[in-house]
């Protein structure tokens, strides 16, 4: 039974989508186009306009991501439900952002282990496998997906295990450079296939796909091409249309039919920008296509737009195939500029000898405007003079603001030692008074008992002096002092943090000691020993304490007390707001 918050999340997810009426007029408009048609030259216009609103669809998944985490976020407790969350986003970002999805594929795996779902538990490796094969961890990600015990998914969780399971296998078959090796991979990917073909009705997708990529990777292209075309009629999720245009296209290339092939590769590569795939090779294989039929400019273009995708997807394995390329493109884009340079040096001598010709001829009549040029000159050099004065006025006055900021500075430090001063002397002015009467009744009360000679009450008067409950005292009223000179210093200082490491105070709480540590720096109180005594502490604790919170701090240790000085008393901060 599908949980509460796995409906909600839906909802969401499709509500999301139509509540952005605008980007799917556009979206449905490409994908329609690239459906219905095969010219080369539209689709190439239809590929550019897709990737001028990249940054659209982009901002649409990344919209819809959103409102999945806020569904996360405020989700129930309950692992199931959790499970099912990160699950969805795992589905947001396995083909947008690679860290992203590993993060929620490990999350869900996580959950899945503390449910104790055995389906959950191994579609959630499955999962897992899929990022680190993505990312070219072929090792991790066959470690993975070798831990997966297929007879605990469903049909089309099989069907996706063992679909993935080839992929990885030919992956690696291409990656490797030693036969022996890649044959060994190819031959472990085709018994994969196998095992689609053997489990699956025929003309299902599932045994189409199988029977598609096992023809394909045994290079029987033709053979290859039925299952294909039967593929690209069938309703598919569009990752999937992509993949299977992507095949297509490589095999009308192979049979020798490359304005089909490019077709394909071109209604791919739209796919995948409108759709925000980020981690396709189809661009990447259109500038390499397009490059080797002279199309410089073009490749130029997919395989920058291909690098942009690669990098804000990750996948490291990725990147190597691009380099492979992309020196060789931006090479050719250098040799055209140096032709342009050529000729443009070329014109450039016929002008600079048409120059010459004209200042030549023209010398008679320059003379007779020398003398406006002299004047021209003089109200040149006026004008000089007058920006030579200009910009040292600019220099006087740039200096009296910069002297104007430290006067300001400089009062504003010397207002709150005032304040702190102020609140403090008179304060403790209060504080010791109270401690001169208590200890005036205190010998007012020995004075009694040494009169009387009771002796045996001094033990009772021993008993109520307790100096614990005077310094909690003692520090209780040095709290509520300086929060009400600072009012903001805990959310100040927890702003040095990241949310794991914040100080949380109990109910009723002022101030801890970490807290009272720096409260004590910002007033001035840096030396250990003092800041020990103060607070009846030994000065290794001191020190431990003030080296435990900078290492927790999100700021370097050398700027993190000069920040702790920055916060400012409230009287400043009204000081700031009326100037």
């Amino acid at each position: 039974m599908v949980s509460k918050l796995q409906k909600n999340i839906n909802r969401e997810f499709y509500g999301t989508r139509i509540g952005f009426t605008i980007f799917f007029i556009i979206a449905i408009g490409f994908v329609s186009r690239v459906f219905a048609n095969d010219n080369i030259d539209s689709l190439k216009r239809e590929l550019s306009d897709a990737i001028a609103n990249k940054v659209i669809f982009d901002s649409e998944k990344q919209n819809t991501i959103l409102k999945l985490k806020k569904k996360f976020s405020f989700s129930q407790s309950d692992y199931d439900s959790r499970y099912q969350a990160c699950v969805e986003l795992f589905k947001a970002y396995k083909s947008f952002i690679h860290d992203s999805a590993f993060v929620y594929a490990k999350k869900a795996n996580q959950y899945a282990n503390l449910i104790g779902d055995d389906n959950k538990i191994n579609q959630s490796r499955v999962n897992l496998g899929f990022v680190l094969i993505s990312s070219g961890m072929f090792k991790e990600g066959l470690d993975t997906l070798t831990t997966v015990k297929s007879e605990k998914l469903t049909s089309e969780e099989k069907f996706r295990y063992y679909f993935l399971m080839a992929r990885s296998n030919f992956d690696l078959s291409d990656y490797n450079k030693i036969d022996d090796y890649s044959k060994l991979y190819t031959r472990e990917g085709l018994k994969y296939c196998d095992t689609i073909i053997n489990n699956y009705s025929p003309n299902s997708y599932q045994y189409l796909s199988g029977m598609g990529l096992k023809l394909l990777r045994s290079k029987n292209y033709k053979a290859a091409l039925v299952p294909y075309e039967k593929l690209i009629k069938l309703k598919t999720s569009y990752q999937d249309s992509a993949i299977n245009f992507s095949c297509l296209s490589y095999l009308y290339f192979s049979v020798n039919q490359p304005d089909k092939g490019l077709a394909y590769l071109i209604k791919s590569s739209i796919l995948d920008n409108v759709h925000s795939i980020k981690e396709s090779l189809a661009l990447v294989n259109l500038s390499k296509y397009l490059y080797s039929q002279g199309e410089t400019r073009a490749a130029f273009a997919y395989i920058h737009s291909a690098i942009e995708d690669n990098d804000f997807y990750g996948a490291k394995q990725r990147k190597v195939e691009i380099s492979n390329i992309l020196p060789i493109i931006e090479r050719d884009k250098i040799n055209g500029i140096e032709k342009q340079k050529r000729s443009l040096i070329i014109y450039a001598s016929i002008i600079t000898l048409l120059t010459l010709l004209t200042i030549y001829f023209g010398t008679k009549t320059f003379k007779q405007l020398k003398k406006i040029r002299i004047a021209d000159q003089l109200i040149i050099n006026q004008n000089h003079d007058l920006n030579e004065v200009n910009n040292k006025l600019l220099r006087t006055n740039k200096s009296l603001d910069s002297a104007n900021h430290s006067l300001i500075s400089t009062v504003r430090k010397l207002d709150e030692a005032n304040l702190i001063k102020e609140e403090y002397i008179g304060h403790f002015f209060n504080v010791s008074a109270d401690y001169i009467e208590k200890l005036d009744r205190l010998k007012r009360s020995l004075e009694k008992v040494v009169h009387l000679k009771r002796f045996e009450e001094l033990n009772t008067i021993l008993q109520r002096l307790n100096t614990s409950q005077e310094r909690e005292s003692f520090f209780a009223s040095f709290d509520e002092v300086f929060l009400n000179l600072f009012p903001d210093f805990i959310s100040e200082f927890n702003s040095l943090f990241d949310e794991e490491h914040k100080t949380q105070l109990s109910t009723g709480q002022l101030l801890n000691n970490e807290l009272r540590i720096f409260a004590l720096i910002r007033l001035g109180i840096d030396e250990n020993e003092m800041i020990a005594k103060i607070l009846n502490y030994s000065v290794n604790t001191i020190y431990t304490y003030k080296t435990k919170v900078k290492n927790r701090s999100i700021v370097p240790n050398e700027e993190f007390a000069e920040r702790i000085l920055s916060i400012r008393t409230v009287k400043n901060d009204m000081v700031l707001e009326t100037s």
